[in-house]
C-alpha cells in the first residue's frame, strides 16, 4: 500500500513538474509573440507621422501638424467614409477616436476622426456633419495594444499611461484628451487587431 502511494506521489509530482514546464513555455511563447507582432498595414499613414508603438510598451511620440475630418453619433463611420469620398479624400490609418478627459474615472467615445494624407489636402470648416480641423503639432505618451478595442482594454491601457506620467510628473504634464488610434478595419481578425491608447502631454518647466 505505502510502495503504491509513493508510486502516486511520484507519478504526480512528475506530471505536476511537466504542467510547471508547459506553462512557462507558454508564457515565454506568448511574450515572444508579443515582441515579434507586427500589425496588418490596411493604409498608408498621414505625412510625417511616426511608427507604431510596440505592444505593451509606453513611449513618447511627437506628431506634426496634420488635418482631419471628424464626426459624432452612432453613423459617425459612414459620415466619415462618405465624406472623403465625395472629397476625393484617400484613406489612411490611423482612425483617431476621442475619449474625453485622460483623467476621468470613466470615459467614452466622443467622436471619430479619419486623418488626411497630407495637411495642405482640402480646406478646414464645416461640411456638413463633418468638421474638418487643422491639428497643431502635438507630443503624447503612448502605449501599444493588440486585440479587441473594448472599453476595459482602454481603461488598463489609460492607467497605465497615467502611471508613467504620474513616474515623470516632473518632465511631463497632461495636455489633452485621452484618445484611441486603430489601425484596422472588421476585416482583420480580432487577436490580430492593433490600436494605440494615448494621452497628449506638454512638458513641465523647471522652476
Amino acid at each position: 500500500m505505502r510502495s503504491s502511494l509513493r508510486t502516486l506521489t511520484t507519478i504526480s509530482l512528475s506530471a505536476l513538474a511537466g504542467l510547471v514546464a508547459i506553462c512557462s513555455r507558454s508564457a515565454i511563447c506568448h511574450a515572444e509573440t508579443a515582441e515579434e507582432f507586427k500589425p496588418i498595414k490596411e493604409a498608408e499613414m498621414p505625412a510625417g507621422f511616426p511608427t507604431y508603438t510596440s505592444v505593451g510598451q509606453i513611449e513618447i511620440k511627437n506628431y506634426p501638424a496634420y488635418r482631419k475630418a471628424t464626426a459624432s453619433g452612432s453613423s459617425e463611420f459612414w459620415t466619415l467614409f462618405r465624406h472623403i469620398k465625395e472629397n476625393r479624400v484617400q484613406m489612411t490609418a490611423p482612425v483617431e477616436m476621442d475619449y474625453g478627459d485622460a483623467t476621468a474615472a470613466k470615459s467614452k467615445e466622443r467622436s471619430m476622426s479619419f486623418l488626411y494624407e497630407n495637411s495642405d489636402q482640402g480646406t478646414a470648416g464645416k461640411k456638413g456633419a463633418v468638421e474638418v480641423n487643422d491639428v497643431p503639432a502635438m507630443t503624447v505618451v503612448s502605449i501599444g495594444c493588440r486585440g479587441s478595442q473594448t472599453s476595459a482594454a482602454i481603461a488598463v491601457a489609460r492607467e497605465k499611461l497615467l502611471k508613467f506620467l504620474e513616474d515623470k510628473k516632473d518632465e511631463y504634464a497632461v495636455a489633452g484628451p485621452l484618445r484611441v488610434m486603430g489601425y484596422n478595419s472588421p476585416f482583420v481578425p480580432r487577436d490580430k487587431n492593433f490600436f494605440e491608447v494615448q494621452i497628449p502631454v506638454k512638458t513641465v518647466k523647471a522652476e
